[in-house]
């Protein structure tokens, strides 16, 4: 069975050497009425509103590159 991971294993950890290449960090003002539409799902799901605000442009970017 693992354990699992405490902050204490993440500050340990190696940072990925590909992330300044493979990520582009941006940062978008959502409106307050919209974020709360994120948390009630996040609550649900048990997650971030980020997290579900990830996963939702991940889908749209994957529909996008399929209609091209």
């Amino acid at each position: 069975m693992m354990r699992e991971l405490t902050a204490e294993d993440f500050k340990r950890a190696k940072k990925n050497p590909f992330y300044e290449k493979l990520i582009k960090e941006v940062v978008v003002p959502v409106r307050r009425e919209d974020y709360a539409i994120f948390e009630e799902i996040a609550k649900m799901n048990d997650e971030t509103p980020e997290s579900v605000m990830k996963r939702c442009l991940k889908m749209a970017a994957k529909e996008l590159q399929e209609h091209d």
